[in-house]
């Protein structure tokens, strides 16, 4: 890997001020650039996770060294990877690259920076960057780090200056079209003049940087070829890694060849791929008109992390997920049948209350489904809503091979690890799943699937599905549970918290849509503490100044 190295002045004044958890500030809508750089901090600690790096995101700086090329900066909730010896460049670059991504810690493929905050680099301590050219690696090590504006201007050039490498930009010295007496985000100069954007970039700097695979529209519908690699992302956690032969033949609704389950795995990958379409023209007018309309509701609500989320669209044929709209990675899937329905309703001249109607309707599926790409980007936002808010408990069961063989694997919460505590009885919970049916055709997206209520107990620090005497898993339908199902204000999606929240949300969403009040949600008295529960979490974490 080809990484390009900048040391910059070491500055023998620095403050000792330590920075771990940066604030988030989310731009209207109005005033964002047309294109975005996603940016995934990782944070690396030590192997105890302890004395973490320290980070700075000075983000508006940041986007000010872009200014010109229309391009806002736009980081997903930081990462902490546990690995003393890549904190304290103790081992090469190579080697944490490798290890990280044993580890699961890096996102995207290809499209997405990967931004590793270290104490020292190759044995070299900060402030000092490497980014790899026309690549999504970046190592960031700020040595002692403030808040003065002379250091933010300092923390905001090393970001800027390296992420510039990512996107294809040389030094100055080795780019003769970059003059030698003005300031640049790859040449020389004071800080705050290297990133202001009257000299941070010219015009051939701007043309290369939009020919990156990291720049992206920010309501971005992706061709046939970029979707069939973009529907396979498993980044961000693990799924057709973990899938079962019975739930890959409703997904494709085709029965499986004979083979190991890792075959029949990469059957499913290829099967997945076949389904995706290209967007045709009228088509990504109406989509991305309705984004758009989306996000101005959003952005008058408030609602920026929404709102200023990148917009990823891929289009697939019909019969894969019984047409189902789903998401991957930060990517919501649309099948033609939705395609159709939209452009059969949208029009450039539409009525005050055709519109109406299309936001409430399909503008709602939108939100729903961007919901679950924030719960991917901002795990820990999601963690406390389902946590502080609604009570339930994180833990991993101990697998059970009848589960496992007849699991639906939800695209949108494929972790089930959520489990709802027993108020009667410590250490006992329950767990819902949605299983598949015994059935000796193919099973029937949604009309062979059932919602099982299992209990656990938590016996010797490992979680463990009830049996009878008789060894057999205790469950229940999930329809003979309404002390849980009736503390919320929906009805679908009650299996699990992601899908709880994208439907709470998709509901608000029409309140916006309609002038209504968010309390119209629910009318029951046993749901009313966790809606109210969940609207206090959305104007906490999903306005605009979130942290």
């Amino acid at each position: 890997m080809r990484f390009h190295i900048f040391l910059v002045a070491l500055l023998a004044t620095l403050p000792a001020a330590f920075l771990s958890a940066p604030v988030f500030a989310s731009t209207p809508a109005s005033e964002e650039k047309p294109f975005v750089i996603i940016v995934q901090p990782i944070i690396v600690r030590g192997d105890d996770g302890t004395d973490p790096a320290s980070m700075a995101l000075p983000e508006d700086l940041v986007d000010r060294a872009y200014d010109k090329a229309n391009i806002d900066f736009y980081f997903l909730e930081p990462l902490h990877y546990n690995n003393s010896a890549a904190r304290d460049g103790e081992i090469n670059l190579d080697q944490i690259v490798l290890q990280a991504k044993q580890d699961g810690m890096l996102r995207g493929q290809g499209d997405i920076v990967n931004m590793f905050f270290v104490n020292a680099v190759d044995g070299q301590k900060g402030p000092l960057g490497r980014g790899m050219f026309n690549g999504d690696l970046t190592f960031i090590t700020l040595g002692k780090d403030g808040d003065s504006p002379a250091q933010k201007a300092m923390q905001a050039f090393v970001i800027a200056h390296e992420v510039g490498h990512n996107l294809g930009l040389s030094h100055a010295v080795n780019d003769p079209s970059v003059p030698d007496d003005l300031p640049n985000i790859q040449g020389d100069g004071a800080y705050e003049d290297r990133i202001d954007p009257r000299y941070s970039l010219i015009p051939s700097q701007i043309e290369k940087i939009m020919q990156s695979p990291l720049v992206h529209p920010r309501v971005d519908l992706l061709s046939r070829a970029d979707g069939q690699e973009a529907i396979l992302d498993e980044s961000f956690e693990p799924y057709f890694s973990k899938l079962q032969k019975r739930e890959i033949e409703a997904f494709v609704a085709e029965t499986a060849p004979d083979g190991s389950l890792e075959s029949i795995r990469d059957f499913a990958r290829q099967k997945f791929t076949s389904a995706v379409l290209d967007f045709t023209p009228k088509e990504k007018q109406a989509l991305v008109w309705l984004t758009q309309e989306v996000r101005q509701e959003l952005t008058k609500h408030n609602i920026g992390l929404m709102a200023g989320h990148p917009w990823r669209f891929i289009k697939v044929d019909s019969w894969l997920c019984g047409g189902f709209a789903h998401t991957r990675g930060t990517y919501i899937i649309l099948s033609q049948h939705h395609m159709d329905s939209l452009s059969t309703r949208w029009s450039i001249e539409m009525t005050k209350e055709a519109r109406e109607a299309l936001l409430k309707g399909f503008g709602a599926l939108l939100v729903h489904e961007q919901m679950h790409s924030l719960q991917r980007s901002f795990p820990e936002k999601f963690a406390r809503l389902n946590q502080t808010s609604w009570g339930f408990h994180k833990a991993h069961v101990e697998p059970e091979e009848y589960i496992t063989l007849n699991q639906v694997s939800n695209p949108d919460a494929p972790q089930a690890e959520w489990l709802i505590p027993d108020p009667g009885k410590d250490n006992q919970y329950y767990w819902i799943r949605t299983l598949l049916k015994p059935t000796d055709a193919v099973p029937r997206m949604g009309k062979d699937f059932t919602d099982q209520v299992f209990t656990v107990t938590l016996q010797d620090n490992k979680y463990r599905v009830k049996k009878d005497s008789n060894s057999v898993l205790q469950s229940f339908p999930v329809t003979d549970f309404p002390w849980f199902t009736d503390q919320f204000p929906v009805s679908r999606g009650i299996d699990h918290p992601n899908e709880i929240a994208a439907y709470m949300f998709a509901e608000k969403f029409k309140t916006y849509v309609a002038s209504r009040k968010s309390e119209d949600m629910s009318n029951e008295p046993k749901s009313v503490e966790k809606t109210n529960n969940f609207l206090l979490w959305v104007n906490q974490q999903m306005s605009y100044q979130h942290k």
